[in-house]
């Protein structure tokens, strides 16, 4: 299949429901109401840490927008019930710590609850209830909490560790804060995320390449890595700025954004589609970014949808394995053995849902 060929939005829609179903049969554990984190299972905690929780928690949300009926509703407002199992409500300010609570909590990430107050502000507008958008204020109060003026400012990684800031800890938190203004109108989350988005480009965007690197630190070092969900996050935010604003330079910053992703992480093709890298889940964040792009933009180009879109159509007719599984690597002619983590299976819903809602033909 080439990039140029459309696909069905009912083959998209059918693998929302198959991936779905493939992960309750094989990743939930009813007796917790909370999921593994492999399958096979392998030593060591029961059930999954936070971040892979909230893959599973995006892929609910994507589903029953989707869907739009009651049952993929219900599995929703189920999700966010057993989310709260993490919750700490006895630190100050409250969030979600990296394990359940009662099973011995963990290290609270930034990032981490980023995803979570994103994904609240999705599920009340899915949902209509208005008490996820207040869970959202509370999540976004414990995700500021990680700002210093340290380094100029920016957002830490977790709170116990202050060697680094990270993209993914100041780029969800602009797109979070752009979601808050949007539902409650306050000027104080305009501002929040136009002061991350400074601090970002200032920091660590790479003008050579158009992406963003991984961090930096204390000492003035950076870590050069690149991923696609730290190009997803800006691109979201640049897109809700101009959303937001009106301000026509935010849409050709966002648009450049995305052609600079593309070009930088997709340059090899795979049977005449673009080959992005084995990260599914930060393949959907990227997802998110030129979805967000694409209902913004007056003028809009539907070619970097097109391009994810088609990457995940190949590798569904030619990677699953037996149990309906992905490997990582999309790029792989068939399935290989291996152990298959809840993260890299999850993002496989949300993207087949924004590629169904989208117009993915070039």
């Amino acid at each position: 299949m080439s990039q140029a060929t459309p696909v069905d939005a009912a083959t998209f829609a059918t693998m929302v429901d198959a991936m779905w179903a493939a992960i309750q049969e094989h990743y939930f554990r009813p007796e917790q109401g909370l999921y593994a984190e492999y399958h096979p299972p392998i030593p060591g905690k029961r059930y999954s840490y936070l971040w892979p929780y909230s893959g599973v928690l995006s892929a609910a949300n994507a589903r029953a927008a989707l869907r739009g009926d009651e049952a993929s509703a219900a599995d929703l407002r189920t999700t966010l019930e057993h989310l709260e199992q993490y919750f700490d409500a006895l630190d100050e300010p409250p969030g979600y710590d990296s394990y359940p609570v009662e099973l011995g909590g963990g290290t609270r990430f930034y990032d981490d609850n980023q995803w979570l107050g994103i994904d609240a502000i999705y599920a009340a507008r899915t949902l209509g209830d208005p008490a996820l958008v207040e869970q959202s204020k509370v999540i976004w109060d414990f995700s500021i909490s990680g700002w210093s003026e340290e380094m100029a400012g920016g957002i830490y990684w977790n709170e116990d560790e202050t060697e680094s800031k990270n993209t993914c800890s100041n780029g969800p938190a602009a797109v979070h804060a752009l979601l808050l203004f949007e539902e409650t109108g306050d000027q104080v989350y305009l501002d929040w995320a136009i002061r991350i988005m400074e601090w970002l480009d200032a920091n660590l965007y790479d003008a050579a390449t158009g992406v963003y690197w991984d961090n930096i630190k204390q000492d003035g070092t950076i870590d050069r890595t690149t991923y696609t969900y730290n190009a997803g996050t800006p691109l979201h935010a640049y897109a809700l700025l101009f959303k937001a604003t009106g301000e026509e330079a935010y849409l050709n910053t966002a648009r450049e954004r995305a052609a600079a992703s593309l070009a930088h992480f997709a340059p090899a093709t795979v049977d005449d589609v673009p080959s992005f890298p084995a990260t599914p889940w930060f393949n959907s964040i990227l997802m998110r970014g030129y979805a967000a792009l694409f209902e913004v933009d007056p003028d809009p180009d539907p070619a970097y949808l097109a391009a994810l879109a088609a990457f995940l159509s190949r590798a569904w007719a030619t990677n699953r394995d037996a149990d309906g599984f992905l490997h990582p690597d999309w790029s792989l002619a068939a399935p290989t053995t291996h152990t298959r983590w809840l993260l890299d299976q999850a993002p496989v819903i949300e993207l087949a849902a924004l590629a169904a809602t989208h117009p993915t033909a070039t």
